[in-house]
């Protein structure tokens, strides 16, 4: 299977990773033994996407990340992938079980620091950075979190695409799991992690080939247009019993068309079968 990290490596070796003025920054265990930049630099071959391994080198800005857990670049291939989903940012259940333990090594889906056997990846070798993309390119080849990814199969089932497949993938504008979610992180917080990994989406959006991406939910949509500078146009509205969505297309690029729709089909109160047959049809109308 291609690499995520092929396209787009091309030049000089990766910047040392920074963090927006006003942002603390955390570490995951303890600091490791600095080493010389000259040598982290020469470890990032051709094979490795500057902006991803400057991405995953850089020690997190809030308290409220998972604990042990790895940034999540992607669910599946974006090399592969036609379409993109495109959410907040990963749910701590793709690392902790539902009583807040660490998935077992059978059910993990993710490389973490322990799988990984460091401390932190500020200094890891760039096998150990190979290991961290490789685990999120094949995402949806080990123990997916269905209960959410299945939600969405249909719509992408209807405009020819599949996680399973491999030419769908899903992205986020913050590539951090976080304990708790994200609508109850203090907004310092949310603020200065949107600020660092959007421009790790910008990139990825530039660098792969979607002709589809679609934002799931209201919050996914106003956060996007506000960093990316996008206004997208309302394009319908979809009903079914006391539960409603309105739908919203525009252009990423001459070759990538978003739609998005208001409600998020996995978690919004209220979102019936009925709904979500009727936003199906839609969005694939709307694809078109």
């Amino acid at each position: 299977m291609p690499d995520l990290v092929l396209r787009g490596s091309a030049g000089p070796p990766a910047a040392a990773p920074r963090h927006p003025p006003g942002c603390t920054v955390y570490h995951h265990g303890h600091a490791p033994r600095a080493r010389p930049a000259a040598v982290v630099q020469e470890e990032v071959t051709a094979s490795l996407d500057r902006t991803l391994v400057a991405r995953l080198r850089r020690y997190p800005s809030s308290e409220y990340i998972v604990p042990g857990s790895t940034p999540v670049l992607s669910f599946g291939n974006p090399m592969t992938a036609t379409v993109a989903t495109i959410g907040l940012n990963p749910s701590r259940q793709e690392f902790l079980d539902r009583k807040g333990d660490k998935l077992r090594e059978e059910f993990r889906r993710f490389e973490t620091m322990e799988s990984l056997g460091v401390t932190s990846l500020a200094a890891a070798e760039e096998s150990t950075l190979r290991r961290v993309v490789d685990g999120c390119n094949n995402y949806f080849h080990r123990s997916p979190y269905r209960r959410w990814f299945d939600q969405l199969e249909p719509v992408l089932q209807a405009v020819d695409a599949s996680y399973y497949r491999d030419t769908a993938c899903h992205l986020d504008l913050v590539q951090w799991a976080t304990d708790p979610v994200w609508g109850r992180l203090p907004p310092p917080d949310r603020k200065c992690m949107l600020s660092e990994d959007i421009a790790v989406l910008k990139h990825q959006l530039d660098s792969a080939r979607f002709r589809l991406v679609f934002l799931n939910g209201r919050g996914v949509l106003t956060e996007f247009e506000r960093a990316i500078g996008i206004r997208l146009e309302k394009a319908g509205m979809v009903t079914g019993g006391s539960s409603k969505s309105n739908l919203f297309v525009g252009q990423y690029s001459t070759h990538t068309k978003i739609v998005a729709w208001s409600v998020n089909i996995q978690s919004s109160f209220g979102v019936c079968g009925k709904v979500r047959k009727e936003l199906t049809t839609a969005i694939a109308e709307l694809s078109n």
